[in-house]
């Protein structure tokens, strides 16, 4: 029996076959109001025993939860509907994935944040947490209460340059900048750091120094997966994860021969939840200028990607405080990839080279080709012969600064991390939700790596639902499918589904798979405009 958790954002590598684009099995089933008004908790699947099980969850009375359990085979016929009314104490021992705790809870815990002189203050807050029977999780609400300035032993006070807060405990990871005092090097704050980690009573619990022997400037800092994890662990919680950063070196006027000689010398660090020190990386970047859109970990290897250009003088003089990195053009599209600590490869494509690889379906009509400009970054994964896949949209910006998507881009790089091909689809979908909210798009491999599926979530509008007073969203996205061969880096026409002469039926957010036979069949999950009728739809390879 597997326990099957919310995949929506996950990265997924399920498998496919060249053929395969069309269902094998299409059904549907009708749910009642009350499982329709609640919300799905819980997916169990026994392929020995050709089980799944659907559970429901909604608000009995003060006391008692009810769940609604529905019963189909593997071929999504209808077997049973079991109904349990039980305490809500009751109810987490029987039903371990229910993480209802009390209808409301408090954790103390620990914010951070530069005051306007640029130094760093530690504030206690107070995360009020309140149960949400309408989409079976925690609405939460902050408070912020007293403060804190840190100083180092030799009385220096900080200057965050990033953060990591994990309000699960209450603590706080943080990197600061040692801020000179009189006779220091004016520069000391871009040059010795520190990283720390403190609790929600304001306590230093660990840290870790580190310097440069240049003064560097942060380009990007994330939370990247420990992947030692178990699968079903959250990689947003700081609990889940490292931190990681890239830094560049800075000059110019005030630095002058006090900059790195070495313009291009970038450097990655990573630090785990504890403030340890993990990795320090010396990267030779092709390009002076480096826009990272994300630090990604898959497996145990770390992929830093985004736009890039090349210049003269140092980052901080071509991107100014304050710029719009939305309006800058960039030249290229740069990706390095670490293994064990040590770099793989860096390599920077051009616009040029983009457009000359540029591949669409054969019978769409238009040749949309990354810009180097205005791109939001959907998903990244890498298939098993070490194919990489990044998942975009091109988008304009409106005059009141909002963005309008538009096309979608997969640029498909090989194991060497040269740009194999650039796939592009234009998106069908005009409404002003597929304009306001991307397209959901995602990585469906062959388990032999010849072809992959380009998945994406047409984004058809949204469903404002209501029930006691509360509300949630549903984005109404049907899939399309568009198969790549890896080999030639060439694609198909994509194939559409959900959608027919009976009606329209929609991905759950959720839970759009059923992890149903993998490695021979995706199952897709969803759910009419109005959420009472289940769909199913099977494709085997």
């Amino acid at each position: 029996m597997k326990n099957i958790i919310p995949i929506l954002c996950a990265l997924m590598l399920l498998a496919w076959d060249a053929t395969a684009q069309k269902l094998s099995i299409e059904k549907t089933y009708e749910i009642t109001g009350k499982a329709n008004r609640g919300y799905l908790g819980n997916i169990n699947i026994d392929e020995p025993k050709n089980l799944l099980e659907l559970t429901f969850v909604t608000k009995s009375s003060d006391k008692l939860a009810k769940f609604e359990t529905y019963q189909f085979d593997l071929e999504f016929n209808y077997k049973n509907l079991i109904t349990d009314e039980i305490e809500f104490d009751k109810a987490r021992t029987k039903y371990k994935w229910f993480k209802y705790k009390g209808d409301s809870y408090v954790v103390e815990a620990v914010s951070v944040e530069n005051n306007l002189t640029g130094t760093l203050v530690l504030k206690r807050k107070q995360i009020n947490y309140d149960w949400s029977w309408f989409w079976g999780g925690y609405d939460k609400d902050v408070k912020l209460l007293e403060k804190l300035k840190p100083k180092s032993d030799e009385g220096n006070k900080y200057s965050l340059i990033t953060k990591a807060e994990n309000d699960a405990d209450g603590t706080v990871l943080l990197v600061a900048g040692t801020k000179a005092m009189k006779g220091d090097d004016p520069l000391l704050k871009n040059k010795k750091f520190l990283a720390a980690v403190y609790n929600k009573d304001l306590d230093r619990v660990s840290k870790t120094d580190f310097e440069f022997q240049y003064p560097q400037t942060l380009v990007q800092s994330q939370l990247v997966w420990n992947p030692n994890l178990a699968f079903d662990e959250d990689p947003d919680d700081l609990a889940n994860s490292d931190l990681g950063l890239l830094f560049a070196p800075i000059g110019g006027p005030g630095i002058g021969k006090a900059a790195d000689p070495d313009i291009s010398n970038y450097t990655f660090m990573r630090f785990g939840n504890d403030a340890s020190q993990k990795d320090k990386v010396a990267i030779k970047s092709p390009n002076t200028v480096w826009n990272v859109n994300s630090i990604t970990t898959v497996d145990k290897d770390i992929y830093i990607f985004g736009p890039s250009k090349g210049d003269d003088k140092y980052i901080n003089q071509v991107i100014t405080a304050g710029e719009d990195l939305d309006k800058v053009k960039w030249e290229s599209f740069q990706l390095a990839k670490l293994v064990n600590g040590k770099v793989a490869y860096v390599n920077a494509p051009s616009l040029k080279e983009f457009e000359e690889k540029l591949q669409t379906p054969p019978s769409q009509k238009k040749s949309p080709s990354y810009s180097g400009k205005k791109f939001y970054l959907s998903n990244f994964d890498v298939d098993s012969k070490n194919n990489i896949f990044l998942f975009g949209q091109n988008f304009s910006l409106k005059d009141d600064g909002s963005r309008q998507y538009k096309d979608l881009l997969c640029f498909h790089f090989d194991e060497a991390g040269n740009l194999k091909a650039q796939y592009s689809y234009d998106k069908q979908e005009g409404n002003k939700t597929s304009e306001l909210a991307p397209a959901y798009q995602e990585l469906l491999a062959n388990a032999d790596g010849n072809h992959i599926d380009w998945l994406i979530g047409e984004v058809d509008g949204w469903r404002e639902n209501k029930e006691l007073g509360n509300s949630k969203f549903k984005v109404l996205m049907y899939p399309v499918v568009a198969k790549l061969d890896v080999a030639s880096g060439k694609i198909g026409d994509p194939a559409v589904f959900g959608v027919s002469k009976e009606g329209k039926y929609y991905l759950n957010n959720q839970f759009p798979f059923l992890p149903i036979e993998l490695g021979s069949a995706v199952v897709f999950f969803g759910e009419s405009k109005g959420g009472k009728t289940l769909w199913f739809g099977k494709m085997d390879l």
